[in-house]
């Protein structure tokens, strides 16, 4: 929650805006973070190396309450992102991401909030992949069970977490049934 003692929050901006409102917040004197990371991007005539947001659409900025207000004010600022009274990011979450970036390894993002039990993944590596299947239960050792359904059985298998992405495919509707679940 933010007080008067200066917290890391995630400020969600508009599309491809994150340069932009980076820039206009440290005009106003405010501690900005955004993540970059260089890619290879190709066109038709040349090879580029580019940077580009680690995360899309997030900046991180570390900011008090009485912050928060100007914050928003800023031009491509959506929204702070905000679950439970502003939720703020510890500095050593923010460190470990500037650790990563500074390593130069390759990075993916996954959203975990989405691959939670009964969350619908498709396997992205490995001998299953492109498979979809309904996450079943999480593992304490970071391996998820699924039921991979697109061969006709229910086949259950521990896939690493780093395989996993959660995917837009609809939960089967006989499946739903026999769970007693309402379509």
């Amino acid at each position: 929650m933010l007080d008067d003692k200066p917290r890391w929050v995630a400020i969600y901006t508009s599309s491809r805006a994150e340069k932009t409102v980076e820039k206009r917040m440290k005009e106003l004197g405010l501690e900005v973070y955004l993540p970059l990371i260089d890619r290879r991007r190709v066109w038709s005539d040349r090879v580029k190396i580019v940077s580009e947001p680690l995360i899309r659409s997030y900046i991180f900025a570390r900011i008090v309450a009485k912050e928060a207000e100007a914050v928003r004010s800023v031009d491509g600022v959506a929204y702070i992102v905000r679950p439970r009274n502003y939720q703020t990011i510890p500095d050593r979450e923010i460190e470990a991401i500037r650790r990563l970036i500074d390593a130069k390894q390759e990075l993916a993002i996954h959203n975990t909030l989405e691959l939670h039990k009964g969350a619908t993944a498709t396997i992205t590596g490995g001998a299953f992949e492109g498979m979809q299947g309904t996450l079943i239960s999480d593992c304490k050792d970071g391996n998820f069970a699924v039921r991979i359904n697109a061969i006709g059985l229910s086949l259950v298998t521990n896939i690493e977490r780093l395989y996993l992405t959660a995917s837009d495919l609809l939960p089967d509707p006989e499946e739903m049934q026999e769970q007693g679940k309402d379509i």
